[in-house]
This record gives structure tokens, sequence and C-alpha cells, in this order.
């Protein structure tokens, strides 16, 4: 946590006296420009060496650039004759310099992290920003932007966003070719709420919120949810097509039937997820999330599978009047 090292290089700075250089009638950057000649070099002309060209510099020696005394007593030409050291212009010491220069785009940046330990990424930085924009005032020409990990999640969460609805669109129309009619395949895909009503209590009784690991878990919950309302309804489809009179019998036997796959389906699930879900040791903010999503929706997808798909069947079915939207 903290900023990133910015100082603890060793500086030459130097401060010019501007009422000083205005007595001897020196510009800033003649002074400069003799500073940055002595010490950074001036070319003064090439070498050139089997068809390879090498720039010359003359500047002072290493000793004498490393000696801050003998920086101090550079001669500047003075308008009119004679010559002044330069610290009678100017302020020479050796300080605490930038160890290491942070740019991005072209623009100069001091990056500072902190840990989320015990929080969740988003709601952590979300305060964060609200206690900054409160407390602190930035200069002109300052900014502030959130970078790593939660930019990282902020582009997933943007994907996920198209994913899911394109991934439930897939899942209608694959319904929609096993069935053969939009009804069964609207009934089925009824059961992807009621699972997702699972995951988001259980997300909320555990203290989590909808991070990316939760919206994973929620893209494979809707998955295994599908999967036990075609387990039912074709069961259902597959007994009441041998009598469409004895309906009500039909869907009973249709799910005390599969009571054995459903169930079979949300305990590989479910339990195989328990321990991640209950987990609070290094790493488990990553699966905890996914875990807790999938153990709570498979118990509200696998009761109201079983109690509230069959009466939405019956009731759809007495309404439409037996195959209507055949496709």
């Amino acid at each position: 946590e903290g900023i990133l090292k910015e100082l603890g290089q060793p500086t030459l700075n130097i401060e010019i006296d501007r009422e000083r250089a205005a007595r001897y009638n020196l510009e800033m950057d003649e002074i400069q420009i003799l500073v940055a000649d002595a010490i950074g070099g001036t070319p003064i002309t090439q070498l050139l060496e089997d068809e390879k060209s090498f720039g010359i510099a003359i500047r002072l020696q290493e000793d004498h650039r490393n000696d801050i005394s003998d920086i101090k007593a550079l001669l500047i030409d003075v308008p009119g004759g004679g010559r002044i050291p330069l610290s009678m212009v100017a302020k020479v010491k050796i300080g605490d310099g930038p160890f290491f220069i942070y740019r991005e785009y072209g623009k100069r940046y001091i990056a500072i992290k902190f840990s989320v330990r015990g929080r969740d990424l988003g709601s952590a930085v979300e305060d964060a920003k609200f206690l900054i924009e409160k407390s602190v005032r930035l200069p002109p020409n300052y900014s502030i932007a959130w970078d790593g990990q939660f930019n990282q999640m902020k582009e997933a969460q943007r994907r996920l966003m198209i994913i899911v609805p394109l991934a439930l669109l897939g899942i209608f129309f694959l319904l929609l070719s096993v069935f053969g009619n939009i009804r069964d395949a609207s009934i089925v895909l009824i059961n992807v709420p009621f699972a997702a009503i699972g995951g988001i209590v259980a997300l909320h009784l555990a203290g989590e919120t909808l991070s990316i690991s939760a919206l994973f878990g929620f893209l494979s919950l809707f998955g295994i949810a599908v999967l036990d309302g075609v387990i039912l309804i074709s069961f259902i489809n597959k007994v009441s097509s041998e009598d469409e009179s004895q309906m009500k019998d039909a869907m009973v036997e249709g799910a005390s039937l599969r009571v054995r796959p459903v169930l079979m389906t949300a305990l590989l699930s479910g339990l195989g997820l328990l321990p991640a879900a209950l987990s609070h040791a290094i790493g488990s903010e990553a699966q905890r999330p996914l875990a807790l999503v999938i153990v709570g929706g498979m118990i509200t997808a696998t009761i109201l599978t079983l109690f509230v798909l069959p009466v939405f069947y019956a009731w759809l079915r007495s309404r439409k009047g037996g195959n209507l939207y055949t496709v």
C-alpha cells in the first residue's frame, strides 16, 4: 500500500534567482544553456568511421561534474564584459529527485496503490472515490484516474452485459429447437429467474456484491437450471402425449419420477462448491462469489423446478389449448 517509490535518486537542483540574474542583465535561458553544456554536454561535430557516425560533445570532466563546488564555480559571461560564478545567480544543492518518472500517454503521473482486503473491489473503489471527492481539492491541471484491477473489472462487466443477454437468447433458441414450440421453451426459461433469486439471496446473506466472479457463477447457474427444466418438461410431455386427459397425473408423475435426476444435478453442483462458498482463506475472494451464486441458486432452482414449474406448465397449456405456437 502507499505511493509507488518516486523519490530517492540523488539529484542536482539548480534554482535560478531571477532578481539577481536581472541585475547582471542575464536571461534565464543563458544560464540554463551554460549548465546544460557543462553537465550534459554540447554536440560539436561528428566522427565518421567505417560508414558509422558518432556524435562528439564537450562537457566538464566527470570529477568536476560530480563536485558541487566546481559546478557552483562555473563562470558565466556577463553582458558588457566580465564573468561571475553560477553561485551568484543560482542556488546549487544536492537533493532527492525522482527515482523514476512515470509517464502514460505523454503525461506524468504518481501511482498510488491500496489493498482491498476484506472488501470487494467495486465497493472499495466507490467509497474511496467518494472520500477523495469530499476531502481533496486538486490543483489546476491535476486529475485522478482509477486504473489497475478496477479498470479490468469494469471492462469485464461491460463485456458480460453483452454476453449474458446473448447467452440467454442462445439458450432460448436451443430450447426452441428441442421442444419445437415457444410455449415449452418459455416455460423452461422461467427457471432462470428462479435460479437467480437464490443466487442473489446467497450473495446478500454473505455480504458479497455482484462481482465478475459472481456474474460467471450466474452464467453457469443458468445452464444448470435450464438443464433441470428440460429434464422435467420433456418427461411431462412424453407422459401427457400418451394420454392427454391425464394431464394432472402426468405432471405429478413427472415431478415425482424426475426428483432423483434433478436432485443429483443440484447436489453435484451445490455440494461440490459448498467448501468454496464457505471459505475465507487467501484467494477465496475470487472463487467465493461464484460458489455462493451456484449453491444458493441451485437450492431455489431445485425447489421451484419440482413444485412451481409444473404449475406454470399446466396453466399455460390450459390457456393455449394444446400445442399452440408450434414452430
